[in-house]
């Protein structure tokens, strides 16, 4: 897959990702639903983790390999990609034990959601100023030091 593909393949996985936390957050923000609203958080935010991990899995498979060829910071950039994810997998992994647990307080269990979304959403919107940018990742390499004749 080229850089370019490789880009917007991320980048489009991210939208849709967006889309899935906009849908998590508005039951999470909801009012009423008592014993309903339960089972419900606990389903979205375990699909939510799920889908989360696939898009980690994508990134891992594509977008830090392509990093490491980039330039001559790639592999910083992909090391630091590749241990964001590690914590981003810790944190999930504690996720679906506090949504498989029923005595852990809906409460809790909506704060805890709603702050892994709104680091995810910042991870993301860093993520595409700074390793997702074109000029980055681009299919024409740039060489340095190259006489043209």
């Amino acid at each position: 897959m080229r850089n370019s593909e490789i880009r917007q393949t991320i980048l489009d996985d991210h939208a849709a990702l967006r889309g899935l936390f906009a849908s998590l957050r508005d039951l999470l923000r909801s009012e009423g639903g008592g014993a309903e609203r339960e089972p419900a958080v606990r389903s979205l935010g375990a699909a939510l983790r799920e889908r989360f991990l696939t898009h980690l899995d994508l990134e891992d498979r594509y977008l830090v390999p392509a990093l490491r060829e980039v330039d001559a910071w790639g592999e910083e950039r992909a090391n630091r990609v590749s241990k964001e994810h590690t914590e981003q997998r810790a944190r999930l992994d504690r996720l679906l034990t506090h949504l498989q647990d029923p005595a852990r307080p809906m409460a809790e269990l909506i704060e805890e959601l709603d702050v892994l979304l709104r680091d995810l959403l910042e991870d993301m919107t860093q993520e595409e100023a700074t390793v997702l940018q074109e000029d980055l990742l681009r299919d024409d390499p740039v060489t340095i030091n190259v006489e043209a004749g």
